[in-house]
Order: structure tokens, then C-alpha cells, then sequence
């Protein structure tokens, strides 16, 4: 190993984070978002999955869907008292990371299935963005192998944007490279926001992706930017400005 070499690189740049009360930690998270769940028995065994937060009442307990398993793994790792890591994301502000650990409090079973823990003290807020993030709802497509999909623009930075679609659609996985087409309806203007998926998540019967941008991504991101207004609750394009040129 060159030690020189590894003694010039610069070591990454920290998340912004900050630590919160548990219960203010619960408005971060909107109800019916998917999050990742780690439950960690005494002996260190691990398990993962993924679960949708239901809510939590006044007496400080919270509520998630319990996930499809096999009928040992529930017998093994869902017993009360089992330490839980939790990660959700927070759609808020700059957008985030909510994560905290607590414990198994109960496992309801019937007459339906949840999963019941108490808040924690405090968890932690991992901002995610250093750049504007602007909200807006424009169709766009991305070329699969057979077919275009069709998915709708829910926010875009000079980084990176947000998209969603149908849940029964085809799932991308991480670090997929793609391409997000929008077409200007107006002029015909099209911009291909070129780069790769970094997070998936469902909610309310919808994929949710996030992808970051490459560099020809990124200027295309400028062009669709420089062309967008802000219309009082989202960003769309500008109209196009009449012919004032006198009639002949």
C-alpha cells in the first residue's frame, strides 16, 4: 500500500447532523413511509427489513406494519425487550436521516399484525442536502430494455432529483445507471437528466427514488432550472412570452 498516496487523499466530508428528542424525532417521519428496521438480539444476530410507520399515540408508543417473514425468523428475532435500530427518511427542509435504536415492546399478531415500540430518549438527524431542493410534479420517462416508463419529477437540486411511480412497476437497484427524460410541453425542449439511483423507499403505494446526477446530468439540470418559475406551491415552466412585434 502507498502510504503517501493515502495520507493526500482528504477524508470525507461529514454529514451535517444533530441530535433530537425522541418524540419530536416521530414528526420527521411521515405516516405510511417505509424505513429500514435492525432488530439485534442479545447474542449479536441481526436482522433487516423493512416496515412502514403507522404513528405513535400520547402514550409514547410507535407503531410500524409488520414485515412478510418465515415463521422462524419471527420465533427468533421478534421477542420483547430485543434492541431495534431504526432508520427513516425525512422528506422536511433539507431532507434527512431519522435514526434511533429502542426495543421490542410488544408484537401484536391479531387480530392484526404490528409491531409496537416505545419512543426513544433522542435520535439523530442526518441532513442529506448542502444544495436548494426544489419541489415540483412534471412528467418525465426513462428508457427501459422493452419500454418507456413513465414517472413524475417530485423535486430536483443542481445535484440530484427525486422521481416516483406505481409500485407494481419494475424496481431499480442502487447505483443503476438511468436516464430521466423531461420534455417541455410548451416548446419541445427535452432534458436528460443523466446519473444513478441512491435510495428507494414506498410510500402509499408508490416508488420513491432518489438519483444523483453525472456531470452531463448536471448540465442538463441547469438548462431545466434556468427554464422552471415558481407558480405559489411548486416550480413549473415558464410560459412561453407572446410575439409582441406589430402585425403586418
Amino acid at each position: 500500500m502507498n502510504t503517501n498516496s493515502a495520507q493526500a487523499k482528504k477524508p470525507p466530508a461529514k454529514h451535517k447532523e444533530r441530535v433530537i428528542m425522541g418524540l419530536q424525532a416521530m414528526d420527521f417521519i411521515q405516516h405510511g413511509t417505509e424505513a429500514s428496521l435492525e432488530i439485534v438480539t442479545p447474542l449479536g444476530q441481526r436482522l433487516n427489513f423493512k416496515a412502514n410507520f403507522i404513528g405513535f399515540d400520547d402514550q409514547q408508543h410507535i407503531f410500524f406494519t409488520m414485515p412478510r417473514l418465515a415463521k422462524n425468523e419471527y420465533e427468533e428475532f421478534f421477542m420483547q425487550g430485543f434492541n431495534v435500530d431504526i432508520e427513516g427518511i425525512s422528506e422536511q427542509g433539507e431532507g434527512a436521516l431519522v435514526r434511533f435504536r429502542t426495543r421490542i415492546e410488544h408484537v401484536v399478531y391479531r387480530p392484526i399484525q404490528l409491531l409496537v415500540f416505545p419512543v426513544p430518549q433522542q435520535a439523530k438527524l442526518v441532513l442529506l442536502r448542502n444544495e436548494v431542493r426544489y419541489e415540483l410534479r412534471l412528467p418525465g420517462d426513462i428508457q427501459m430494455s422493452n419500454r418507456k416508463l413513465r414517472v413524475i419529477l417530485t423535486d430536483v437540486s443542481s445535484a440530484g432529483c427525486g422521481f416516483s411511480f406505481d409500485a407494481i412497476s419494475p424496481e431499480f437497484d442502487v447505483d443503476t445507471k438511468i436516464v430521466l427524460e423531461v420534455i417541455n410541453s410548451t416548446n419541445g425542449d427535452t432534458y436528460a437528466l443523466s446519473g444513478a439511483v441512491k435510495n428507494c423507499r414506498k410510500k402509499r403505494g408508490k416508488q420513491n427514488y432518489g438519483m444523483v446526477f453525472d456531470e452531463p446530468g448536471k448540465a442538463n439540470c441547469r438548462r431545466l432550472l434556468s427554464n422552471l418559475i415558481y407558480d405559489g406551491t411548486k416550480y413549473v415552466f415558464k410560459s412561453p412570452k407572446k410575439d409582441q412585434s406589430p402585425g403586418t
